[in-house]
């Protein structure tokens, strides 16, 4: 776009935009214009329900080809169908408007439409419209960036589907399962429903959205960092379209293809694609990717160097993301400004996006949203347990009836295999000795009857035994799902009351607080003064405690992100945010990073690691006047981990309190959080599978030592493998069982 002038790109807009308004006019009178005119003509003369479905079918038709025209029939479809009071004709006019005003961008309207209709279908029971509503309502969420409910709407569609077992349907709900999650940056999940979804078109070899599968893929993976691989799923969807390709799947396939090349630095070719994609966006109105484009070609321009056009674009995309309520893209515009103005010097411009960053940020990704998708993950998961029970008591259901038909053939096999032996004895005998066969047949036949008491008085034993075991593995079972129950209340009902504690109190502690500064206003006699100070600088140690305990919440409730960790970013956030605070005297901060300290971690742990450490080093200095007190931190890699050694030269912890990592344990009475910051600073350190440790302390200062694994994915991995690891031994003590039962 940038060798294209203003004017000629108009031009070029103008030009596109008449050739699709006459493509629109030669379909509408091509292969459907009679069709399309034979339902205006009945439109003259007709009326109630009969004119609902001309309406209905007009709105149908125009879908998709025009869809500004398509919902001025879908509105007087649906008015015509609430008038009648037709409860069925509601559901489906109601669907097709919300469905046109999502096209064009109307999200709230859509939303309202949508949500009134779904309540009729759920009271009707009409499951072939509900699926379809609760898809449309997921996707207008999702563009909302209001997570938590797409992912519930979604998740529902999925179980109607899946109890009806269309395996096409099934692989839509999949396919927008993994898109939501995708833009929830959960790129593991995302990937995993993808996979799925592909799975089943190809299972039943569905080319619909098939296109739009493989480039939602792409995305994923650029996001992952795979991007060879995320341009072969990209390339392999154009094709699965070539020549009929779609403006959307154009657009955002382009889009695609300008992510990985800009990833790999090959600015040139990302360019391109971006210009493609932009043009087809702009082409057809799609805000959205053109505000995501806008975004790239300010990156670009960044890289280069080349600040002038970047406020330009930057603005067009805020008021694009702004106006169609887009948070995600505005939260990336809001982060590009703050990249810009840091980088042209511009620290008041910088503090003001980045303030505009974090708190748009806190608001779409709040601590509820993240309850409410653990909430929705849980109810699934939960389903897909109960499905995982019932098919294995049928598969043991199963297994004893072929057990018991086992029982019988052999029963049956053993007696005539007896038989026919004692016949051949007795025909082999009999010419020779007659009375000693007639003897030997005699003593063989009480033989077989004992041994047949005794094979049933075994059987039995057996089938006594495995009754037994399975009556223990039953309770066993019993007891886990109950203790698991359990568990998971005590802990949310810890993590509720931690949250509440933790907001509850601290209003009342800011009104006393309040109260305390007006009383020092108001009160001159100085011994009041004196205690009012001392209990305002108590209330503030109270409040530092609340804000802890709301981080043990926030670390336990947390789904890890790994990402390329810059420690000198971190390192300049934190001092920054220290001298904001007030760094004692003569107190300095200094630290040093090896050149190979590369690391993928979770950001947001790894910062409160490094800021809980610092900040113990400042709490517990030495206050002498002939020591300058500092802070040393130094990070370098030792094999798979990178260390984090943070020195100070304060009053040391004595040997008796080095347990300081645990709760509430104060290791000196400088200590003004109540004994969390150094266990808040152990339990993110495990969060992402680390260590942390005090090496040494004494009078002369103290030397703690962080360690973290240079790759978090590689800890996600091997807690999924160890889960895994205890199925599979709940499974082969199941299957253990089951081996006891006789043959």
């Amino acid at each position: 776009m940038s060798h294209i002038s203003k004017s000629n790109f108009l031009n070029f807009t103008l030009i596109k935009t008449f050739l699709l308004f006459i493509s629109v006019l030669v379909f509408a009178y091509g292969a459907n214009g009679q069709k399309i005119d034979s339902l205006k003509k009945a439109l003259r003369s007709s009326q109630g329900v009969d004119r609902y479905e001309i309406l209905f079918g007009l709105a149908y038709e125009y879908s998709d080809v025009n869809d500004s025209l398509s919902l001025v029939y879908a509105e007087q479809a649906y008015d015509l169908a609430l008038n009648l009071g037709d409860s069925a004709r509601i559901i489906k006019g109601g669907r097709i408007k919300a469905g046109e005003l999502r096209r064009l961008e109307n999200i709230d309207e859509a939303i309202q439409v949508a949500e009134y209709v779904l309540g009729i279908a759920r009271r009707l029971k009409n499951t072939s419209e509900l699926k379809l509503i609760l898809t449309s309502v997921a996707t207008s969420y999702s563009l909302k960036a209001e997570f938590d409910k797409a992912l519930k709407y979604n998740f529902e569609s999925l179980v109607i589907r899946e109890a009806e077992g269309n395996r096409k349907e099934i692989s839509i709900s999949l396919n927008n399962i993994g898109l939501t999650y995708y833009r929830l940056n959960d790129l593991t999940r995302s990937l995993q429903y993808y996979k799925k979804s592909l799975e089943l078109k190809r299972s039943v070899n569905d080319k619909h959205d098939l296109d739009r599968l493989l480039i939602n893929m792409g995305l994923c993976l650029n996001a992952s960092g795979d991007y060879a691989e995320a341009r072969k799923y990209v390339n392999e969807g154009l094709k699965e379209c070539d020549g009929t390709c779609s403006d959307q799947i154009t657009l955002e396939g382009q889009y695609a293809l300008g992510i990985s090349f800009f990833e790999t630095k090959s600015y040139t070719e990302s360019l391109a694609h971006f210009e493609k994609s932009y043009e087809v966006a702009k082409r057809v109105n799609n805000y959205r990717f053109q505000g995501e484009n806008l975004l790239h070609f300010a990156k670009l321009h960044l890289i280069n160097k080349d600040y002038a056009p970047i406020s330009k674009y930057l603005l067009e995309a805020e008021q694009i993301s702004i106006q169609r309520g887009y948070g995600r893209l505005l939260i990336s515009t809001y982060e590009l400004f703050s990249k810009l103005y840091k980088t042209t010097g511009d620290y008041q411009n910088t503090a003001l996006y980045q303030a505009k960053y974090i708190a748009l940020k806190d608001s779409i990704y709040s601590e509820k949203l993240m309850s409410n998708l653990a909430q929705v993950q849980t109810a699934y998961q939960e389903r897909e347990n109960l499905k995982t029970i019932d098919e294995k008591n049928q598969v043991l259901a199963l297994q004893k009836e072929i057990i018991v038909r086992q029982q019988r053939q052999y029963f049956f096999i053993f007696t005539i295999t007896c038989l026919a032996v004692s016949l051949a004895l007795v025909l082999f005998y009999f010419s020779k000795r007659q009375q000693k066969v007639n003897r030997e047949l005699s003593l063989a036949k009480n033989k077989i009857q004992e041994q047949n008491k005794s094979l049933e008085s075994h059987n039995k034993e057996l089938e006594d035994r495995v009754e037994e075991r399975t009556r223990d593995l039953n309770l066993t079972n019993q007891a886990l799902s109950r203790a698991n129950s359990s568990l998971q209340q005590v802990n949310s009902e810890l993590d509720n009351f931690i949250y509440k504690t933790s907001h509850d109190i601290r209003g009342p502690l800011a009104t006393l607080r309040g109260i305390c500064n007006l009383a020092m206003i108001e009160v001159s006699d100085e011994v009041a003064i004196t205690y009012l100070k001392r209990f305002d600088v108590t209330a503030e140690h109270l409040s530092i405690i609340l804000t802890r305990l709301a981080i043990v919440n926030q670390i336990n409730n947390s789904v890890l992100v790994p990402a390329s960790i810059d420690f000198q970013e971190i390192l300049d956030e934190i001092v920054s945010y220290e001298k904001k605070k007030g760094l004692p005297a003569q107190f300095s901060i200094t630290y040093e990073i090896e050149p190979d300290c590369a690391l993928i971690s979770d950001r947001t742990l790894v910062k409160i690691i490094l800021e809980n450490l610092i900040d113990n080093a400042i709490k517990f200095r030495n206050t002498s006047d002939r020591q300058t007190p500092y802070a040393k931190i130094n990070l370098k890699k030792q094999g798979n981990h990178v260390d984090v050694t943070v020195k100070d030269n304060g009053i040391g912890i004595s040997m008796e309190e080095k347990n300081v990592f645990q709760m509430f344990m104060r290791a000196s009475e400088l200590s003004q959080t109540g004994g969390v910051g150094l266990y808040l600073t152990r339990l993110a350190t495990e969060k992402i599978g680390g260590k942390i440790s005090l090496i040494h302390s004494d009078t002369r200062g103290s030397i703690f030592q962080a360690r973290f694994p240079s790759n978090l994915n590689d800890v996600i991995r091997e807690r999924s493998r160890e889960e895994q690891k205890l199925i599979e031994q709940i499974e082969k003590q199941s299957d253990r069982a089951t081996d006891l039962r006789p043959r």
